[in-house]
């Protein structure tokens, strides 16, 4: 996919962008992925990456990651 063709619901974020869109500490997004409670990282060499579209549905959710 390229650039031009990618939704803005594609794109990927850095954790300090997942910290505060939710409102949650790097430890506590970190700790429900070992649970597996949260999406797993997109690796991109050294850096992770989440989907914006996974973030929305955390937030359409409450952020409530149990539901």
């Amino acid at each position: 996919m390229t650039p031009q063709t990618q939704t803005i619901t594609d794109r990927l974020v850095d954790i300090k962008t997942v910290c505060a869109v939710l409102c949650r500490s790097r430890a506590s997004i970190y700790r429900d992925i070992e649970r597996g409670d949260f999406p797993k990282p997109i690796k991109r060499g050294h850096s992770s990456r989440w989907r914006v579209s996974d973030l929305n549905r955390i937030v359409a959710q409450g952020g409530d990651m149990a539901a």
